[in-house]
């Protein structure tokens, strides 16, 4: 048994970490179509597929070389210690805030002010997403200072990368609770009602009536969207805050007797935790039929695309060759 749950730990989050980086390629292959470019809600979306990628891969492929490749000691080196922990730190919350803005964003696109509707622009959102990553690159810059090297097991030379004082250790477990799961998830869980609830309204209209032909193509748009972003606000308050909460807890209380129950809970909310940034892709193409159909018409093109250029490759290396 303790070998099937060495099996699973170790190489099930491995399978979620190559999933997840190819269903977030996917996203962006996704994204990049001619009709999300320009969609304000979907530069964000994007973005937190960016560090979607970056996280998985610097957290997760770090931590099975760690574990399952004992010949890498990357964890002896104090560099890679802070420089991983601020990567892994940084990398989750910024998708998580560029989620929260989506949700943002599509509040605004269905207020009934013309002012706050102009708010959603792709000109505005790379403002913001600048501002956004900017502020958390040097607020988050304190990890750098304050972490460091402790040794775990003396016979077998093996450390663990901690907070440097108790303090710093009390400061970051307030920093995790209130930065990124709880008021950040709840702006967006808020922000989404608000968003059902005005296009609830919009039916009624006589304005949405007369304008329905001439913005039909935008509210679908619109409406898959949304579709999209309540679905990944639910999910993601469930996978998120199991983690959040044992992280809580393994930095306020620094000695724990139970060393085994922590080890397992260690691993397994983290494995709950890399499915929080796994799972845009399969919630996408699942969820929304326009989605699926734009997937299908990029994945199309590109091979469109590569065969277009194998046949002209191979027309002016052997085609024109029997010409000289």
């Amino acid at each position: 048994m303790n070998e099937i749950k060495r099996m699973l730990m170790h190489y099930i989050p491995l399978i979620i970490i190559i999933i997840g980086t190819l269903g977030s390629i996917c996203n962006i292959i996704i994204f990049r179509s001619q009709k999300f470019r320009l969609n304000s809600c979907v530069f964000y979306l994007f973005l937190s597929t960016i560090f979607d990628i970056i996280y998985l891969l610097s957290s997760g492929l770090t931590r099975f070389l760690k574990n399952d490749l004992t010949k890498y000691y990357f964890d002896q080196s104090i560099l890679f210690c802070k420089f991983r922990t601020y990567i892994v730190v940084l990398t989750p919350t910024l998708s998580t805030y560029y989620l929260m803005f989506a949700s943002i964003d599509r509040c605004l696109s269905t207020s009934s002010s013309k002012k706050w509707r102009n708010l959603s622009n792709i000109k505005i959102a790379r403002r913001i997403s600048l501002y956004v990553f900017l502020f958390l690159l040097i607020s988050s810059s304190h990890i750098l200072f304050f972490y460091e090297l402790e040794k775990k097991d003396l016979n077998r030379n093996i450390y663990q990368c901690v907070p440097s004082n108790e303090i710093y250790r009390i400061f970051f477990s307030l920093s995790l609770l209130l930065s990124n799961p709880f008021v950040v998830y709840m702006i967006m869980f808020i922000c989404t009602l608000i968003t059902l609830l005005r296009i609830r309204r919009s039916r009624f209209r006589m304005e949405y009536i007369f304008n329905q032909r001439r913005n039909l193509r935008h509210r679908n748009l619109n409406r898959h969207l949304i579709t999209i972003m309540f679905i990944q606000i639910g999910l993601g308050m469930l996978l998120t805050f199991f983690r959040c909460g044992f992280l809580i807890y393994t930095f306020s209380k620094k000695n724990s007797s139970r060393i085994k129950l922590d080890l397992f809970l260690d691993q397994f909310s983290l494995l709950i935790y890399y499915l929080n940034f796994a799972k845009s892709f399969p919630v996408y193409i699942l969820t929304s039929q326009l989605f699926r159909h734009v997937f299908y018409q990029q994945i199309k093109s590109i091979f469109h695309f590569k065969r277009g250029l194998f046949i002209q490759f191979f027309i002016q290396k052997y085609f024109f060759h029997l010409f000289r």
